[in-house]
């Protein structure tokens, strides 16, 4: 019997690496209906450790901000506070244009995401910059609509990926988040720096885990037709390079 072929992807994004192994299997005219759901199985997690879902996306955008990624909440005091999330948008796009002056007009990355569902149901905006561009100081300075909170986006309790999930967690609602909205906006600046996914196949399905890691995280789905493999990994600061 021939050995099995995996099929292997792996993405890079700063520090984080993704990467996952499925073995398919060969659907058939002789299956049983019990057979091709134990298939199907398989195959709907055949990318889920590299860019199945948004929080899989973010994830890989918010590791390009490497260690230096700052996540701040602007929140508004009731003087500011919006009636719609169109103000929402207003009140942003001003922040945003002070941000540009402040740097010079130059590009920079930023990730950011309008929330108002959860809590006291109070619209708020969680940012993501750079450290380097703009200190919690400056933030602050900037932002006219009321107060500021701020942490790093990389934690080792999570990696990237507890924020990823956080800011998706919201759906449009057509009311206070309208219809088709999506969850969180990037600047076009990341779109550069994420590499391509490198495509393979492999006899093995093992992944390999580096010792020099801040965050892991491994999973499988595994039936008497295929297997899925995945890991994702945070490389330690002073292994990165």
């Amino acid at each position: 019997m021939a050995e099995p072929i995996f099929y292997c992807t792996r993405q890079r994004a700063g520090p984080l690496v993704k990467e996952c192994r499925s073995f398919r299997p060969r659907f058939s005219q002789d299956d049983t209906r019990e057979d091709r759901k134990a298939k199907n199985e398989i195959l709907r997690y055949a990318h889920s450790a590299v860019c199945r879902t948004q929080a899989d996306r973010l994830e890989l955008w918010l590791a390009l901000f490497g260690y230096e990624g700052q996540h701040y909440t602007l929140t508004f005091d009731d003087e500011h506070l919006p009636p719609d999330f169109n103000g929402v948008r207003r009140t942003l796009r001003a922040f945003m244009a002070r941000a540009r002056r402040w740097h010079h007009d130059e590009p920079f990355d930023w990730i950011y995401a309008i929330e108002g569902k959860h809590g006291d149901h109070r619209y708020h905006t969680h940012m993501i910059l750079r450290d380097s561009d703009f200190p919690p100081a400056v933030v602050r300075h900037l932002w006219k609509g009321g107060w500021v909170d701020d942490e790093p986006v990389l934690r080792k309790e999570g990696g990237y990926r507890r924020l990823a999930e956080y800011l998706t967690k919201e759906s449009s609602d057509g009311f206070i988040i309208p219809i088709g909205r999506h969850p969180w906006s990037r600047s076009r600046t990341l779109t550069g720096q994420l590499p391509p996914p490198e495509r393979w196949r492999s006899p093995s399905g093992l992944i390999y885990v580096p010792d020099n890691i801040m965050w892991a995280r491994r999973g499988d789905r595994s039936n008497d037709f295929g297997s899925h493999y995945y890991a994702s990994y945070i490389i330690e600061k002073q292994s990165f390079i």
